[in-house]
C-alpha cells in the first residue's frame, strides 16, 4: 500500500493496522485526511484479504477533530457565497459523511482503539466503527456544540443507537467530556484499559480472534447486525432468512466443524475482491 501524510498502514496475519500518524497536531483531520481515510479503508475491503481492521493513533490523543485548516480551503468561499452557500454546504458535508461511512459499508469487522481526547469528527469516526476500545483515560465530547454548530458528520444518527437517549440529548446540549469510564459504563465502549500498549495487544488479540473464523460468515454476521439494528425484527428475520438462504457455504460450515473438534484453524473460503467497474 501506498505512503500517507496521515496514516501508516501495516498489514500481518490478515489484520490491516490502519494508524493516525499526526501526533503534532493531536491527529487533527485535515483535507489529507478526508481524501485518504476513505481511500485506505476502501482498498483493503476491495482487496478481501484482511480478516479484521484495527485502528489506532499516536501521541496522547486519539483524534481532536476537524484541523481549522479546513475552514480556509473550499469551506471558506463556500460560506461566503449566499446565493449558493446552502446546496454547497450539503454537497461538502455529504463527502465528510461518505468519507467516514466507509468503515460502515465495509465487509471486514473494524476495530477503533482509543486513547485520550476524541472529539468531534473523531467521536464522529469511532461511532462507525464495529467495536470500540478505550484507554481509562480516554475521553470524548461533542464539542461541535460549544463552537455553535450542531454535529452533522454522523455522531448523531450513530451515537442515538449506541448509547441511552437521553445521555445522548446531554451530551449534545452541553458539549461536556465523556469519560472513558462513563462511556464502558453505557455500553458506548467495549473494554478499558490502563494503558495504551495493555489497550493495542487486546485490540489484536481480539483481531486475531475475529480472524480466525470463516470471512463470509463474518461478513454476513456484520451485515445482519447493521440491517437488524435499523429494522423492525420482522424484517430483519426475513432478511437474514434471505441472506443464509442464498449465501449458505456448506464447505466453510464443514470446515468449522473440523476446527472445532481438531483444536485447529480452518482453511475457510476468502472474501472476494470487490468489482469496482464493469467493462
Amino acid at each position: 500500500m501506498k505512503d500517507y501524510n496521515c496514516f501508516k498502514v501495516l498489514t500481518e496475519k490478515n489484520i490491516s493496522h490502519v494508524i493516525l500518524n499526526r501526533p503534532e497536531k493531536r491527529n487533527s483531520m485535515n483535507l489529507d485526511f478526508w481524501n485518504e481515510f476513505p481511500e485506505i479503508i476502501s482498498t483493503i475491503d476491495e482487496k478481501g484479504k484482511a480478516r479484521a481492521i484495527v485502528i489506532s493513533s499516536t501521541g496522547p490523543h486519539f483524534c481532536s477533530g476537524l484541523d481549522m485548516s479546513l475552514f480556509q480551503s473550499d469551506l471558506f468561499n463556500i460560506v461566503k457565497d449566499d446565493d449558493h452557500k446552502g446546496i454547497l454546504l450539503m454537497d461538502y458535508i455529504q463527502i465528510l459523511q461518505d468519507a467516514l461511512g466507509v468503515m460502515q459499508r465495509c465487509r471486514i469487522p473494524v476495530i477503533t482503539a482509543i486513547q485520550g481526547a476524541c472529539i468531534g469528527g473523531g467521536l464522529d469516526l469511532v461511532c462507525t466503527s464495529d467495536i470500540r476500545l478505550g484507554t481509562k483515560d480516554c475521553y470524548f465530547s461533542i464539542l461541535e456544540t460549544k463552537l455553535g454548530l450542531v454535529a452533522d458528520v454522523g455522531t448523531f444518527p450513530r451515537l442515538v443507537k449506541l448509547i441511552p437517549d437521553g445521555l445522548v440529548r446531554e451530551l449534545a446540549f452541553t458539549g461536556r467530556q465523556f469519560s472513558g469510564t462513563e462511556a464502558l459504563d453505557s455500553g458506548f465502549l467495549n473494554n478499558t484499559y490502563h494503558d495504551h500498549a495493555s489497550m493495542m495487544k487486546a485490540a489484536f488479540s481480539l483481531a486475531e480472534e475475529i480472524a480466525r473464523n470463516a470471512p463470509l460468515t463474518v461478513h454476513g454476521c456484520k451485515k445482519a447486525i447493521n440491517f437488524s439494528r435499523d429494522h423492525p425484527t420482522p424484517d430483519g428475520l426475513e432478511w437474514v432468512k434471505m441472506w443464509n438462504s442464498s449465501m449458505l457455504n456448506m464447505k466453510d460450515i464443514e470446515e468449522g466443524f473440523k476446527a472445532s473438534l481438531t483444536k485447529k484453524q480452518g482453511t475457510f473460503a476468502t472474501l472476494p475482491q470487490k468489482i469496482k467497474k464493469i467493462g
